[in-house]
């Protein structure tokens, strides 16, 4: 399902413009980093995808949908969204319950409500949690109630805000899986992230927000080719690249299967 923001343009009350003239094509199935400092627009341009916001200027569309024609509810059938903060999220008394409001409120029928639900346990480790209350886990637990909140929707698009903030190195893993398995299935996938290693090891395309534009939109090789935009944005090289820099490898590698892929 196509997403495409048009020449869209966004400003909060008081005048504080976030983006003009922001636009951008994310086709069927593709898998996406959005970067950028802090207060770039990151999650403000995302939120725009489900409704949640408005352009004030332009359009954006999922699919054959205006999303100002449009409610988040109806949005939600096709763009599933997960805050940073899974405290904002979450609401259920069980994690079960947590993760089959989004697709019983989506009218799927109970079999397919429980199929999803179990799928999306399994997937992010939960199995054995289920029937727990989701303030019961630590705040790494809840991050991965609510990403598996969003996969048991079922939706063709989804949104992953800081995904891997607060997670440990198997967390990440487990969560890469994730997004390995929504790649074989056709998912679009968007994930907003300061995290540039697991962004550059796992999604195919890096876009950089900055000052209210699409400063970059480049596979990883020529994201990181330009380096005055990347230093004005903040935007640091992976460890990895920054490791080939100091081996003084040619080219230099961005992933760490590249860099041994290439060792002499």
């Amino acid at each position: 399902m196509l997403l495409q923001i048009e020449d869209a343009h966004f400003a909060y009350p008081g005048g504080i413009t976030v983006f003009g003239g922001v636009t951008i094509r994310i086709e069927s199935g593709e898998q996406l980093a959005l970067l950028g400092e802090n207060g770039s627009g990151k999650t403000t341009l995302a939120r725009h995808l489900n409704g949640l916001l408005r352009p004030q200027r332009g359009s954006v569309r999922v699919g054959d949908w205006l999303t100002s024609d449009h409610s988040p509810a109806q949005l939600a059938r096709r763009v599933a969204y997960v805050f940073q903060n899974p405290d904002e999220q979450l609401f259920s008394r069980r994690i079960w319950d947590e993760l089959a409001f989004g697709p019983r409120n989506l009218g799927y029928p109970p079999e397919r409500v429980r199929a999803l639900v179990e799928s999306s346990l399994d997937q992010l480790g939960l199995s054995d949690y289920a029937q727990l209350n989701p303030r019961d886990l630590g705040y790494s637990g809840r991050k991965q109630v609510a990403l598996a909140s969003a996969l048991a929707m079922d939706t063709p698009i989804l949104v992953f805000d800081e995904p891997t903030a607060g997670l440990d190195a198997g967390e990440q893993a487990q969560f890469a899986q994730v997004l390995g398995q929504l790649r074989r299935t056709g998912k679009t996938v968007l994930v907003i992230s300061h995290d540039i290693d697991f962004v550059v090891e796992n999604l195919d395309r890096l876009v950089l927000l900055h000052q209210g534009q699409i400063a970059i939109d480049a596979p990883a090789e020529q994201f990181f080719a330009q380096a005055e935009r990347l230093t004005a944005a903040e935007v640091d090289l992976p460890q990895i690249t920054r490791l080939s820099q100091r081996l003084g490898r040619v080219p230099l590698s961005f992933t760490v299967e590249q860099f041994l892929n290439d060792w002499p």
